[in-house]
């Protein structure tokens, strides 16, 4: 056997040694900086409200209890499939479409402010630390104002872009198993350098819900291995806290496009629907 280092296997060795530093000093900047939260992961829960607790549902946690059930599953049996291939979830056009996604008569409801995918009532800060109304996009988003946002996280792949679309249903499948096998083997998220970033939502009686900004596939992977409590990261160089209280200020409602109602309406949504209520109005069995 040629023992030989190459110049290229140095490079690589060198690499390695410069990453692991930078990576554990960035966490332990952030740590000082109080960036880290340890969250109940009955408190977790995702941009569209499909909780990570295990009396909630999340199409991430029921993908990975669909194929630890019958490993030999192919994607297209899975009820992960099933759900984004369902005409309920095919016609979705805006975020308000996939959080009231049980109530059918909300999707024709034309009193409500309409947020296209991306936009929330609280709106986000840009770079310059100004708050704007986020970064839409979406099939209907682009045919409405003629843009193109599909390949916003690369080539096809997003699957709510166009729900049913099974290319990216294809990829999530993959790398959702592929994150669950790395993290039965252990998890040791300090030697990557990143944890899962999150935004909390704060009411006014003290609840909070931490939504997931990053990592969704590692946190549906930790819930269903069982960790109760997740250390997690404040989300970097954005909007961090989102308060009840504050409602008033929401660059949506500020910029009289939705009335407080309107936005509280759509900020309760995290804290009373857990995504079982979705299944279940979509008569999906669901695995866990």
């Amino acid at each position: 056997m040629n023992s030989t280092l190459t110049y290229r296997d140095i490079q690589a060795a060198i690499g390695r040694c410069i990453r692991l530093p930078l990576g554990i000093w960035d966490i332990a900047s952030r740590r000082l900086q109080g960036d880290f939260v340890k969250i109940p992961r009955d408190l977790i829960t995702n941009e569209y409200a499909f909780s990570f607790a295990d009396s909630g549902w999340h199409y991430f946690r029921e993908l990975i209890a669909d194929y630890e059930t019958n490993p030999g599953i192919a994607v297209q049996e899975s009820t992960f499939f099933r759900f984004f291939k369902h005409e309920r979830v095919r016609s979705i056009r805006y975020l308000n479409d996939i959080l009231f996604l049980h109530e059918p008569d909300s999707q024709n409801n034309s009193n409500d402010y309409k947020f296209y995918m991306g936009t929330y009532p609280w709106g986000e800060r840009d770079p310059d630390g100004e708050i704007n109304g986020g970064v839409p996009w979406g099939h209907h988003y682009d045919c409405i104002e003629e843009k193109m946002t599909r390949d916003m996280y690369g080539y096809r792949r997003n699957p709510w872009y166009q729900p049913g679309d099974e290319h990216p249903l294809a990829i999530e499948w993959n790398q959702t198993l592929q994150v669950y096998h790395s993290l039965k083997r252990g998890y040791r998220p300090i030697w990557h350098g990143t944890y899962p970033e999150v935004l909390l939502l704060l009411r006014s009686d003290g609840q909070m819900r931490a939504m997931v900004d990053q990592g969704q596939h590692r946190v549906s992977s930790l819930s269903h291995l069982g960790y109760k409590k997740l250390s997690l990261l404040l989300r970097r160089h954005s909007m961090r806290f989102i308060r009840e209280d504050e409602v008033a200020r929401w660059y949506y409602v500020r910029n009289g496009l939705c009335t407080k109602e309107q936005a509280l309406r759509m900020f309760n949504a995290y804290f009373e629907l857990n995504g079982r209520e979705r299944a279940t109005y979509l008569n999906l069995r669901a695995a866990y």
